[in-house]
């Protein structure tokens, strides 16, 4: 089989996983979109062009590969949260280095306060976790029992996230997926509990 026929073997494999939807031909600002639709798959695409990128990009910052990946992780998550309105030239790369950039130096901030030993100035954090912010009665056989209620490929995820305190490059090859894959259904998870949760406090 020469090289072309492999190649145009795998991009149809691709297009069978993706339902027909090629989306390496998608520009940043379609797949954004697409994600904000409830796309997974545009999200890992998105995940796939830029994870190796951004986490090289932070760890020439903070050093350590492994906090860089931590940063990345965190900046995913904050796309799903919070996408950005508008896009430079269609290009998502500026906000996603911009946020990486941000991130790296609040953890070199704080590791500057670690070693000197001074406290840290009060400041309102938004990395508060959204499961911590679901359970702000500390009723925790009622999350447990919404956690349970959620389709299991979310409840995988949220579970070990919760009680494995697994990172999400963990999680995702514990369940043989993507990370940005993982990181999709927690984000959709989050969104199922919070709903179920507004229903049980109504």
């Amino acid at each position: 089989m020469t090289s072309s026929s492999i190649e145009n073997t795998e991009r149809l494999e691709a297009l069978s996983v993706c339902g027909g939807v090629d989306y390496s031909e998608k520009t940043d600002l379609d797949l954004v979109n697409l994600m904000c639709d409830g796309d997974g798959d545009a999200f890992v695409e998105i995940v796939s062009r830029y994870e190796t990128k951004l986490i090289a990009y932070s760890r020439r910052y903070v050093g350590s590969l492994d906090l860089a990946k931590d940063i990345c992780q965190e900046v995913f998550l904050k796309l799903i949260g919070k996408p950005p309105a508008t896009l430079q030239n269609d290009n998502l790369g500026p906000w996603l280095f911009r946020v990486s950039h941000n991130l790296a130096i609040d953890v070199i901030r704080r590791r500057k306060f670690e070693l000197t030993g001074e406290s840290l100035p009060e400041v309102t954090s938004s990395r508060k976790s959204p499961l911590s912010s679901l359970a702000h009665e500390n009723d925790t056989e009622m999350l447990r029992s919404l956690i349970s209620k959620l389709p299991d490929d979310f409840r995988q995820v949220v579970e070990l996230r919760i009680y494995g305190e697994m990172a999400f490059k963990d999680i995702a090859e514990v369940l043989e997926i993507p990370q940005g894959t993982a990181l999709w259904r927690m984000h959709e998870a989050i969104n199922q509990l919070r709903s179920m949760w507004r229903r049980y406090e109504s």
